[in-house]
């Protein structure tokens, strides 16, 4: 009775509030879960009275530009065409629907002061979930969300996943967590591992190496470092590099939290861990596939990005502005490469055999789609996030989870992860709530006026 009598009392905010942590914590275990929270905590958003007042800023225009001309470039293509049936139904499945992902961004709007610890709390509890179902999937030759689906809903598609080899008698496999590819792993932990990071940076700094939080912090560093190395998703190592070199120059130059002195004795430790490689990769076959890429050893992949950049390019050059409309890029790309083998009937094999599901570069994706504007305010967006994070000297304390969103933009470039639901759902509530943040102490530079909520 007392817990039905507690339901009464609790308040419209703090169902929102419920459903922001329980969006963010299920990230890891599955999108489609994840999404029924975010859908019912922008839905409670809408109604909570006791929401802050919204505020706009820089960024929340730039993301607001960005899918206003993937409406304007779907409109445009859709008027200056024959009438398309198949691209009507293309359109709701499209880089548009990234629309909805972005309510997670608006919905952190609704934060009051006394509720960041508690998002932040429930970042952290996605990090170690995430952590802990990556280590088993190390061990697992079946993926693991197929163990958890094929009870809800049995599929054909493929259920193993890529063996790496054995150390004495233990197996060892691609680690992929519950999602369904290796990058898609990667992106996650790419914007997670900068954050266990600085932390552990900031409490070797503060406690040295035997106090028990240092410990604690370090562990779950090793820990992650090795689930990375295992996930191999280069370009999302490229990223989490950029992001702790940005981070670095943040921390240690800007708002200068870290010294100079105490960086110099840190940047032992990854020449350690360096030398620690190499020897393993002497030692063993196993880490000899793992760390041979790293060190510049090409992967069957490798070369397919050159001629799927390649097949981009012209669609970039014949829709500078407005692009070919989101939906369109299989479509268009399958023309495309058929022209280029003609032309190049010795390279018609690599045209045939490359992947066509987007142009495996954020920046080229977007110009592609929705022309070269639509690139720019996305590198827009990554400068004004190091604005605000560089800015933010108030909730310092939080600032370690955002610097992996540096290494987001960085590690797009070679890959598409902007068009990622699984990760760019948790990309758009981390900005949400860098922007939250970043409001409740306005800087002259973001001088947009409040819109009050209506209440």
């Amino acid at each position: 009775m007392e817990f039905f009598r507690s339901l009464k009392t609790t308040t419209v905010h703090q169902w929102y509030l419920h459903c922001i942590t329980l969006s963010i914590v299920c990230i890891a275990l599955s999108v489609s879960l994840s999404q029924l929270f975010l859908f019912l905590s922008f839905t409670l958003f809408l109604f909570d009275k006791q929401r802050s007042n919204i505020q706009a800023s820089s960024i929340l225009y730039v993301s607001l530009a960005i899918f206003a001309l993937y409406a304007l470039s779907i409109v445009y293509n859709l008027s200056t065409s024959s009438p398309n049936y198949g691209y009507l139904q293309r359109i709701p499945k499209s880089e548009l629907k990234d629309m909805f992902l972005f309510s997670g961004f608006v919905a952190m709007l609704g934060l009051q002061k006394e509720d960041f610890h508690k998002v932040a709390r429930a970042f952290w509890i996605l990090t170690l979930v995430s952590l802990v179902i990556g280590l088993i999937s190390i061990f697992s030759p079946i993926r693991l969300n197929r163990l958890i689906n094929d009870w809800i809903n049995p599929s054909n598609l493929w259920r193993l996943t890529q063996h790496y080899g054995n150390i004495g008698p233990i197996a060892l496999h691609l680690p992929i967590g519950l999602m369904s590819t290796h990058l898609t792993f990667g992106g996650q932990l790419l914007l997670l591992l900068p954050g266990i990071f600085f932390y552990t940076l900031d409490s070797l700094q503060e406690n040295g190496f035997r106090a028990q939080k240092t410990l604690y912090y370090l562990s779950i560093f090793i820990l992650f470092c090795l689930l990375t190395l295992f996930n191999n998703a280069r370009s999302a190592m490229l990223g989490m590099g950029i992001a702790g070199f940005l981070g670095l120059v943040d921390l240690g130059l800007i708002k200068k939290q870290i010294s100079l002195r105490f960086l110099r004795k840190i940047l032992m430790i990854p020449s350690t861990i360096v030398c620690v490689l190499l020897v393993l990769l002497l030692s063993n076959d196993v880490l000899q596939k793992t760390i041979r890429p790293l060190l510049g050893g090409e992967k069957h992949t490798d070369s397919g990005r050159t001629f799927i950049w390649s097949s981009t390019f012209p669609m970039i050059t014949q829709n500078p502005l407005i692009g070919i409309g989101p939906g369109n890029y299989e479509t268009v790309v399958e023309k495309v490469r058929k022209q280029l083998s003609t032309e190049y009937r010795e390279l018609l094999f690599f045209y045939e055999v490359t992947q066509r599901g987007h142009a495996h570069n954020d920046v080229l994706h977007l110009a592609a789609i929705a022309g070269i504007p639509t690139a720019i305010l996305y590198i827009s967006l990554c400068g004004l996030l190091f604005w605000y994070i560089s800015h933010l000297q108030q909730y310092k304390q939080y600032v370690a989870l955002f610097y992996g969103l540096l290494g987001f933009f960085f590690a797009g470039l070679l890959q598409c992860y902007f068009q990622d639901d699984e990760v760019v759902i948790l990309f758009w509530f981390l900005l949400g709530f860098l922007n939250r943040l970043y409001l409740q102490e306005m800087s002259p530079f973001d001088t947009s006026a409040k819109l009050r909520s209506g209440n």
